[in-house]
């Protein structure tokens, strides 16, 4: 019986996008639609056979572990919030590299039990602050984290950083650094068996 279905490649929308896509029009999976003349979320490639899905970064690990994709391009930082879901990471592609850091006043760990953490990434902020002895009331944002401290929403953020201007320009300080992050590749489990040699040649296409 002959397998139809495509194979699909999940892609995050944004900055890790646009830093892989030159990667990978470089390759036999080059695009063929525009991305940016096009809305379709689907789009195909020079090779017949594999389609690549545009979607929000969060839910790259979900279409993954729910085998609705097969290989998929995702940042470390949601890796570790997504530990619990069924996934292999196959590679580190070296792009979007920074870093998950806890960021406040510099003096913001002295003689502190208890800290409001202002964050997006509610697993890891937990777990590091529990390492270094300190209990976190998270307080969950979605963006604009550096503003936090400032009106008083919290002590202090977990996010990522990059160059550190952003928060320089806010009055706050990288404080410790929890975790580098970079680009990764991933793989739905069931697929590194029935789809193993188009998943073993992008991803030597992709770490050339």
């Amino acid at each position: 019986m002959i397998d139809n279905t495509p194979f699909i490649l999940a892609l995050p929308k944004g900055r890790v996008y646009e830093d892989f896509i030159p990667c990978l029009q470089e390759t036999r999976f080059a695009l063929k639609d525009d991305p940016n003349k096009s809305r379709k979320m689907l789009l195909d490639t020079k090779c017949p056979e594999v389609k690549v899905l545009v979607i929000r970064g969060w839910d790259v690990p979900t279409y993954i572990t729910s085998g609705a994709a097969h290989l998929g391009i995702v940042g470390k930082d949601i890796l570790m919030e997504k530990e619990e879901e069924e996934f292999v990471e196959l590679s580190d592609l070296k792009l979007g590299q920074c870093r998950l850091s806890l960021a406040g006043t510099e003096n913001i760990l002295t003689g502190s039990s208890k800290l409001k953490i202002a964050t997006k990434y509610p697993k890891s902020a937990t777990k590091f602050m529990n390492s270094i002895g300190i209990q976190a009331e998270i307080i969950y944002l979605n963006g604009a984290q550096e503003i936090a401290p400032i009106l008083g929403l919290s002590d202090a953020i977990i996010d990522l950083v990059d160059t550190g201007k952003t928060l320089e320009e806010n009055g706050l300080k990288e404080i410790e650094t929890i975790s580098e992050i970079s680009t990764r590749l991933i793989a739905n489990k069931a697929s590194l068996k029935t789809k193993s040699d188009l998943i073993n040649e992008i991803k030597e296409a992709l770490t050339k």
